[in-house]
């Protein structure tokens, strides 16, 4: 298992002022899917054809096992890279679109029939060998670019925005088919996206990217629940945003005292509380720390569960949002009053603004 570091890497293009890769250092654990994540235009591709070999960096490095790769070929990095649009060959059918780069190790025939087989059944793609591009599904054609790809046991397998031109049953499936093969293969593998659902489903670790520049890296829940400032926590849906004073082991807002469970988040002073929609909890009753009044503004029925806005008693605060299971509907209707538990565990701080902007 091949363990990826990036190491300052930064790429300037031209006169552009703005780097579109900014002093990027990250570690990607061997044998492990790690997402790079962030909007379009955020230097997630431009990182991903640096590690492929198909962009020079401007500075830093790039590791693989401690060593520099730098001044290897592309083709000879073992880093194969997955575009967003496939680019199958054309004129060639599935089996030797599959086949290509083992051909051009010169494997015997014999071994190149035997691992094509193999790869399509791996990818789910038995019989199709004899089709054409043109005669595939969208969805189908993805998997032969994976298959063409893992043929050649590749030490890092670079996938560019992978499910984005996809329907959305197509997408599960695919997501699903990656996820298994990157397990049974033990591949490190690097995923670009912009969707935060897909990089929380597929991924061990998430590095987030705004502007060329790494933000946060962790796990998935640490993005949901210990979001390192307001701008990733409103990237990952977070909207209940209470500004206040942490003093000790408790925030006072302007709808009371809250006691936290991680006081040592940050240091006292001004700070912003935040708890996710799904972690607050409507109670018919207040409970003796953690509760405050409120009053349904609207709800929406989603099936398994409902989405409520509630207005509090603090008018300088927008509604706050909570999801309930879907039987809280009939319970709390719109216009009831009501009281929402903040539970410790689920509170977490992020600095404060200065002028709009996070402290």
């Amino acid at each position: 298992m091949t363990e990826l570091v990036l190491v300052g890497l930064n790429k300037q293009y031209g006169n552009q002022r703005a780097a579109a890769v900014a002093d990027l250092s990250l570690t990607m654990p061997g044998g492990r899917i790690t997402a790079l994540l962030g909007p379009s235009g955020c230097g997630k591709t431009t990182a991903l054809k640096m590690i492929a070999g198909l962009l020079p960096p401007t500075s830093g490095d790039i590791l693989f096992n401690g060593r520099s790769i730098l001044s290897i070929p592309a083709e000879k990095r073992g880093a194969v890279l997955v575009f967003q649009n496939h680019l199958l060959f054309p004129t060639m059918n599935v089996f030797d679109n599959v086949a290509f780069g083992l051909k051009m190790r010169g494997e015997p025939k014999a071994i190149i029939r035997q691992r094509v087989e193999e790869m399509l059944a791996l990818v789910k793609l038995s019989g199709y060998g004899h089709r054409q591009p043109h005669q595939l599904s969208g969805g189908q054609k993805q998997r032969v670019a994976l298959a063409r790809a893992l043929i050649i046991e590749p030490n890092v397998l670079l996938l560019d925005e992978p499910l984005s031109n996809l329907d959305a049953h197509l997408r599960q499936e695919m997501r699903d088919l990656i996820f298994t093969l990157q397990r049974q293969l033990g591949i490190t593998t690097v995923v670009v996206t912009h969707d935060q659902e897909e990089a929380v489903i597929l991924a061990d670790y998430i590095a987030l990217i705004f502007d060329g520049r790494l933000q946060q890296v962790g796990t998935p829940d640490d993005f949901y629940e210990r979001p390192s400032s307001l701008p990733i926590a409103r990237f990952f849906g977070g909207v209940n945003f209470i500004p206040g004073i942490k003093q000790d082991g408790q925030v006072q807002t302007g709808l009371g005292a809250f006691r936290l469970a991680f006081p040592h988040a940050l240091p006292d002073g001004p700070v912003n509380l935040t708890i996710r929609p799904e972690n607050v909890q409507l109670r018919h009753c207040p409970e003796p720390e953690n509760s405050i009044s409120g009053q349904v503004l609207n709800r929406v029925y989603a099936g398994t569960h409902t989405r409520f806005k509630i207005v509090t008693t603090d008018p300088t605060l927008p509604p706050l949002e909570l999801v309930a299971d879907a039987a809280a509907l009939r319970q709390f209707p719109d216009g009831q009053a009501l009281y929402l538990y903040f539970p410790p565990p689920h509170i977490w701080l992020l600095p404060a603004e200065k002028n709009g902007a996070p402290a």
